[in-house]
């Protein structure tokens, strides 16, 4: 089986993954305020729950945003580790062909 990575094309791709990463944090950190801060529409019971129920849904969006921002950010990471790798593994391939 012939592997033929590019490792430059890898490493780009990492570097999409971890901007993309910041891109969704950035938006999850401005928009925290907005969805996790509801304050009842009135003194009434019914109002209060609802704000209640708004900020629990705006809470475990924020914290859903954050783990795919994290996973994508791992991934990233791991792109970059496997070009490395790749890299390193073909220069000592290319070393041991030449003794």
């Amino acid at each position: 089986m012939v592997l033929n990575v590019d490792p430059a094309t890898v490493g780009t791709s990492a570097t999409t993954e971890e901007g993309i990463s910041a891109g969704i944090a950035a938006a999850t950190s401005a928009a925290a305020a907005a969805l996790t801060a509801v304050l009842p529409m009135g003194a009434d019971l019914d109002s209060i729950a609802f704000a209640a129920a708004l900020n629990g849904a705006g809470a475990s969006y924020v914290g859903t945003a954050a783990e795919h921002s994290a996973n994508r950010s791992m991934f990233g990471g791991a792109q970059n580790l496997a070009a490395a790798t790749y890299t390193a593994t073909e220069a000592i391939r290319d070393t041991a062909l030449g003794l």
